[in-house]
């Protein structure tokens, strides 16, 4: 990079920006190693600490990871950030419809498995029976943020393996099936991306990940499927809704 001598703007915003559009213009791209804090240095003629200074909001945008011993890494190209409220269940086209982010969805793969115990549980389902996994990916302005793997009893949903799925999952069990999601049960954890997971999510390191295990039941509770899901740690935020403080004396 050829620096301008009479260009005034702090050298640690100029350091931000020119990081920023080598993200931004893919010329480095999600995996990628940035140049080392010596070497931005001496491009920029200017000290380590400046460099620190510009590429510490990077870090705490998401966009880069410091490895201690390995350097700093692109862990995502976008910016985007988005917030999940498990206080108020919504799926994931509404919510990036009420936000206005650009999205869509995959269909990675549609087979018949035997029901293993936890989607047993989950289902109400007798040892032995089959269900429909439906494998998802979904997209948030063109980046895999969540993996979704859904479950559905045989032989109340056989029907979806004959069926293209070009909408999204809920809304075509809705009309196909006339199944609607009335209550929601869900269960968070954090975890990290198995070698299967980063695959799908296109990186080649350990990533953090918000495991979502969402349960649809009709009006009467009764669950009709499962769904297990990774959202992307470095995406997504999970919010929890302001309660009163719980005393000792009231639990």
């Amino acid at each position: 990079m050829q620096l301008d001598k009479k260009d005034r703007t702090p050298k640690y915003i100029r350091i931000y920006d020119w990081v920023n559009t080598l993200i931004k213009s893919g010329q480095l791209r999600t995996g990628d190693k940035i140049p080392t804090e010596p070497e931005i240095a001496l491009q920029f003629e200017s000290s380590r600490m400046t460099v620190r200074k510009a590429i510490d909001p990077l870090v705490r945008e998401g966009l880069l990871e410091r490895r201690p011993g390995q350097g700093t890494y692109i862990i995502s190209t976008s910016t985007t950030r988005l917030i999940y409220d498990p206080s108020q269940p919504i799926r994931f086209a509404d919510e990036m419809k009420k936000s206005n982010t650009p999205h869509r969805f995959e269909i990675i793969d549609k087979e018949v498995v035997k029901a293993d115990s936890k989607i047993q549980q989950y289902l109400n389902l007798d040892p032995g029976q089959k269900v429909i996994c439906l494998t998802m990916l979904l997209f948030a302005d063109e980046e895999p943020v969540i993996i979704e793997r859904n479950y559905y009893p045989y032989r109340q949903f056989k029907e979806l393996l004959n069926i293209e799925i070009t909408i999204p999952p809920f809304v075509l069990i809705a009309e196909k099936f006339d199944t609607y999601i009335k209550k929601v049960r869900q269960y968070i954890s954090a975890v990290t991306a198995g070698n299967l997971e980063r695959k799908m999510f296109k990186v080649d390191y350990p990533i953090p990940c918000i495991y979502l295990e969402w349960i649809s039941c009709h009006e009467n509770g009764i669950p009709f499927s499962v769904s297990l899901c990774y959202y992307r740690g470095d995406v997504f935020k999970f919010k929890i809704p302001t309660s009163e403080l719980v005393g000792l004396d009231t639990i």
